[in-house]
């Protein structure tokens, strides 16, 4: 079974108190591998999902959200949680 992993990829300056919370919930959810990108200082992604000019929260690589906010990054860990176990 592969490890469920959430990526925040932050794009847009008006996302970075989401990553921040991200980072933080991160903690709460030490079985989840969590990695948190910047564009423009961070690549590894880029081949991944492509350039990016708006944020986005990936959950085990299979469902992206384009909306986001607190509730969804944290119903995203849990949602994480559910993949990861099938």
């Amino acid at each position: 079974m592969k490890k469920p992993c959430l990526e925040f990829i932050l794009a847009c300056a008006c996302c970075a108190e989401l990553a921040k919370y991200t980072e933080e919930l991160a903690k709460d959810y030490p079985e989840v591998e969590t990695k948190v990108y910047t564009a423009g200082k961070d690549t590894d992604y880029i081949e991944k999902y492509g350039a990016l000019t708006k944020s986005l929260l990936v959950v085990n690589e299979e469902k992206a959200y384009r909306r986001l906010s607190r509730a969804v990054v944290k119903e995203a860990f849990e949602e994480a949680l559910r993949r990861g176990e099938e």
